[in-house]
């Protein structure tokens, strides 16, 4: 399935994780102490945020590990 995803769109990905990292922070940072709703939306989008960040991390290095074997051979 790595094989189908492109360097460029994983980055896009990454620069939508890191948006929606910053979006969890500030709702934490303004809202959390005045609602639990909040709260809650803050702490699963930093979550999904961190976790997302990871895993396109992780293909990132896949895919560019396979172009580079690709390349050399």
């Amino acid at each position: 399935m790595l094989g189908i995803i492109t360097r460029r769109r994983i980055l896009y990905w990454l620069g939508a994780m890191a948006a929606v990292l910053v979006g969890g922070t500030i709702i934490g940072l303004i809202w959390a102490d005045t609602s639990d709703v909040a709260g809650s939306i803050a702490v699963i989008t930093n979550i999904s945020g961190v976790v997302g960040i990871v895993l396109l991390l992780i293909a990132l290095a896949v895919v560019t590990r396979r172009r580079r074997q690709k390349l050399a051979a």
